[in-house]
């Protein structure tokens, strides 16, 4: 009869994704069971180094993210764990991200729209010394995720590039950065004074790669093969290299595992939108038949002097415009969406009411209590403005 046999596992990292808009930073609440707004999923190649070296990854649904553990074996004289399967130089763990709730792209600071061609990329292939343990950004910016920097182009098997001059036979490859491997096109077609070159990446594992012409760097790309999910968002991948910055990194050179553990975190910023309210008024509303008592001046001043008041100094509005209508006020500047907006002036909800006669001493309530922005909606339209709609019919 065979006896059990017992291994040990221990704690590689942990990867959290933080979003500002949240009370909590992580998930909407309340929330027995949080429901994620993205979700990390090995690659079939995160599995298949995983196999080989051990390793299970978790999902950490309290953290908003994922840990990682892998099996060890002895230690060291100083008592730190050892790696049983140690790994080599260019082993990752690679992480698809997909988005769960597309409202995500509203309420942080990412593009609002998706562009097909491009996806989120974070590593701990970073340099920041003073970055701490536990709180390692796996953003470019310290400060969180930043769709300019954070981003870059796909590519999937079939890769296609057209050059604006011919180009020399041999002359273009690609170049998987992690590896070394090469990829020279299987079509290389001039005509017209122009190149357009085709690569079969299947070779390839996943990853980083450069285009190369005539061994200038020209186009740099992260290829994600041919089985990467419809609703991807981005990649995090991890390298098991130990010559990586001491702070990010995960082995040490002597397949240990330090006592303090890598924490990463993917940080979203909440995005700040300009708050533009429209009140329509409907033919025999009370504000509707005062306004229609006046005549000329006297209206066109009653008019004016429709504004949105809060209890937040730092939050003011101004007049848009003004007709029998149609009022629209906007915030004079852009005001940070959240999932609970608290004044900063005093100790309580935010609270916003449309007021007439302004700098009247009969100024009075229109409509209290008005409605927050609702984040399943920006109009992007006019960059860099981004501008949240609430329409309320009076």
């Amino acid at each position: 009869m065979m006896g059990n046999v017992n291994f040990l596992y221990a704690k590689l990292f942990a990867v959290s994704l933080e979003q500002e808009f949240y009370r909590n930073g992580l998930f909407k609440q309340p929330a027995t069971i949080p429901v994620p707004d993205f979700q990390f999923i090995p690659t079939d190649e995160c599995l298949a180094v995983s196999k080989r070296l051990d390793i299970v990854s978790k999902t950490d649904e309290i953290n908003s993210g994922f840990f990682a553990a892998a099996r060890v074996l002895g230690k060291t004289a100083g008592g730190e764990d050892l790696l049983r399967f140690p790994p080599r130089p260019d082993d990752k763990l690679t992480y698809w991200i997909t988005l769960e709730n597309p409202q995500a792209l509203n309420f942080n600071s990412v593009p609002a729209e998706r562009d097909a061609q491009k996806i989120f990329y974070f590593t701990n292939h970073l340099t920041d010394a003073a970055a701490p343990r536990d709180q390692l950004h796996l953003s470019i910016a310290t400060l969180g995720v930043d769709g300019a920097t954070d981003r870059i182009q796909k590519a999937t098997p079939e890769y296609h590039y057209h050059h604006a001059s011919e180009l020399a036979t041999g002359s273009a490859q690609v170049k998987h950065l992690l590896t070394g491997a090469i990829a020279a096109p299987y079509s290389h077609i001039n005509a017209a004074g122009q190149s357009d070159l085709s690569f079969d990446l299947s070779p390839l594992p996943l990853g980083k790669c450069l285009l190369l012409v005539s061994n200038v760097p020209t186009t740099e790309f992260y290829y994600v093969g041919g089985a990467a999910p419809s609703s991807l968002f981005g990649i995090v991948e991890l390298s098991l290299a130990s010559t990586l910055e001491e702070s990010y990194r995960i082995v040490e050179s002597d397949r240990s595992l330090t006592a303090i553990r890598p924490n990463y975190r993917i940080h979203f910023i909440k995005r700040k939108t300009k708050w533009r309210y429209t009140f329509h008024l409907q033919p025999f509303s009370p504000l509707s038949v005062e306004i229609q008592k006046r005549t000329g001046a006297a209206r066109a001043d009653f008019l004016s002097r429709l504004n949105i008041v809060t209890n937040d100094t730092a939050i003011k509005f101004s007049q848009v415009s003004a007709t029998d209508t149609d009022i629209v006020c906007q915030s004079d500047s852009e005001v940070a969406l959240q999932e609970a907006y608290i004044s900063s002036s005093e100790p309580h909800p935010l609270k916003m009411e449309l007021f007439k006669l302004i700098g009247d001493p009969g100024v009075e309530a229109v409509r209290s209590y008005l409605a927050y922005p609702s984040t399943n909606l920006i109009d992007a339209r006019v960059a860099p403005s981004i501008y949240s709609d609430i329409l309320i019919t009076l």
